[in-house]
């Protein structure tokens, strides 16, 4: 994306439409222009292009050859893209379409209005535009944004730069004031399917094959039903053992699969594309879920009203001696306690392996990080800010093995410091609850000191040696 500069007016947008579509067309193009631009027109021919006007908002197929690009203006923008797209779309199968949108859902727009500063901004959001462009089969081939002003009410700053950062946490779309856009042609989304659990397993090509085989493994062994598992490699990878495990475990016909390749920067946004299912999970290739892990996350999701589900994992330490095979030294389970904070996403940012998103429920929320790679490193963090997750304490229902990714460090790499959407309460009863398990601990350490007390006294002679040794080292201290 290519960002204009804030401070440009709006009022050159005329102009920076007619630059746009000078750069994306060739002389002798065949250019349809929707909704009248006498500059634009004049523009493109003498650029050597055809042109065919239309001064109405509706699109009309015109006579002749078929268009290579269509540009909306003025009043067809919102025209064709509420309700023309479809047939827009089967008469120009293969135009371009160029246009340029005054964002409805600009967060400067809805906190004027919001306030009652402004009237409510006619025409259609970046949001509701991007998602009628993927429903007819579109997608984005060019994007220049103009961000929103810093600063657009009377709100005390950092109220309103609350504000801001919970819409753009939500959808990144209302931090754009207008944007210029080209989109071509692609095959339309599809809807999700409900009901079914779509796995992105991320394989790294270095990762040993018996790693990735006992994932696979685990996975063919999952009760939840239907269930599909999108492997995805990064481009350039070796795919041998990855294919040969995959084929094995197809034959039990507890999952559908398929292969996803993309540049390793753009493999996880790719993976979500072409998952279908309404429930999502992530996993890597150190990854064991045991059986009824997903039937327990899907089915605390369908009883009740949250956006996700994350469960208790085990995180495997190995050890070996000298010369000998490694072996699991233990099974440490995370994140301890009964209640589940945004801080534990933090500190264990492993967790990201142990959650199902319900994707019906989370809105135009981006699940991958922005500005970041496309990457999902802090996606549990920014999910727990927005979205309180139901968390399924007991026994343990996932293991991550090897060590642990926020060792040394202790919290995940968060691009930003995102907003937390919290009452009071619960914040207020959080701190109670740690309060009290503070001094529950206080207590048992007091408790467990008086015990190994009276069992020293018990016993003169260790207890007169264990006072004369601290006698001794108090003075060694002083002197």
């Amino acid at each position: 994306m290519n960002a204009i500069p804030e401070g440009v007016p709006t009022a050159d947008a005329g102009e920076r439409l007619t630059a746009l579509v000078l750069s994306r067309v060739r002389a002798g193009a065949v250019v349809c222009v929707v909704g009248g631009s006498k500059p634009l027109v004049a523009a493109l021919c003498a650029h050597g292009c055809d042109v065919r006007e239309q001064p109405g908002p509706g699109w009309t197929r015109p006579e002749g050859a078929e268009p290579s690009h269509v540009v909306l203006t003025g009043d067809a923008v919102a025209h064709v893209l509420t309700g023309g797209l479809e047939v827009l779309r089967q008469e120009a199968p293969m135009a371009e379409v160029l246009f340029q949108l005054r964002n409805a859902g600009a967060a400067r727009a809805l906190l004027e209005t919001w306030l009652g500063t402004a009237p409510v901004r006619a025409g259609i959001s970046e949001q509701g535009m991007l998602r009628r462009l993927s429903d007819a089969g579109y997608r984005i081939a060019h994007r220049e944004a103009l961000p929103c002003a810093s600063r657009s009410t009377p709100l005390a700053e950092d109220t309103e730069q609350a504000l801001r950062a919970l819409l753009a946490q939500l959808s990144p779309s209302t931090q754009v004031e207008e944007g210029l856009y080209a989109v071509v042609p692609e095959a339309p989304a599809r809807a999700l399917e409900p009901g079914l659990l779509s796995v992105v397993l991320v394989h790294d090509p270095r990762a040993s094959a018996a790693t990735l085989d006992e994932a696979l493994f685990a996975l063919a062994c999952q009760e939840q039903q239907p269930l599909e598992l999108l492997l995805a490699v990064p481009e350039g990878g070796e795919l041998s053992a990855a294919e040969a495990s995959l084929e094995r475990y197809a034959t039990l016909g507890t999952f559908q699969s398929r292969m996803v390749r993309a540049p390793a920067g753009d493999l996880h946004a790719e993976a979500f594309r072409q998952a279908r299912g309404q429930y999502l999970a992530l996993l890597d290739a150190r990854c064991l879920v045991y059986p009824r892990h997903y039937t327990r996350l899907v089915h605390a999701l369908q009883e009740g009203s949250a956006a996700w589900a994350v469960a208790r994992s085990f995180r495997t330490e190995w050890a070996s001696g000298s010369g000998a095979m490694p072996y699991v030294r233990a099974k440490v389970p995370f994140p301890l306690g009964e209640q589940l904070e945004v801080q534990h996403f933090a500190t264990h940012p492993e967790l990201v392996h142990a959650l199902v998103i319900d994707r019906t429920r989370i809105g135009p929320f981006p699940l991958t990080g922005v500005g970041q790679g496309g990457g999902v490193g802090d996606l549990a963090v920014r999910l727990g800010a927005l979205f309180v997750p139901v968390f399924l304490a007991g026994i343990a229902s996932c293991e991550v093995r090897g060590p642990c990714l926020a060792q040394g460090v202790g919290a995940a790499p968060v691009a930003s410091d995102p907003w937390l959407l919290r009452r009071v309460s619960a914040w207020t009863g959080a701190v109670g609850q740690a309060r009290e398990e503070a001094l529950l601990a206080r207590e048992f350490r007091h408790r467990l000191v008086d015990g190994v007390n009276a069992r020293l006294h018990a016993i003169p002679w260790i207890h007169d040696t264990l006072r004369a040794l601290a006698d001794r080292l108090k003075l060694d201290r002083n002197s």
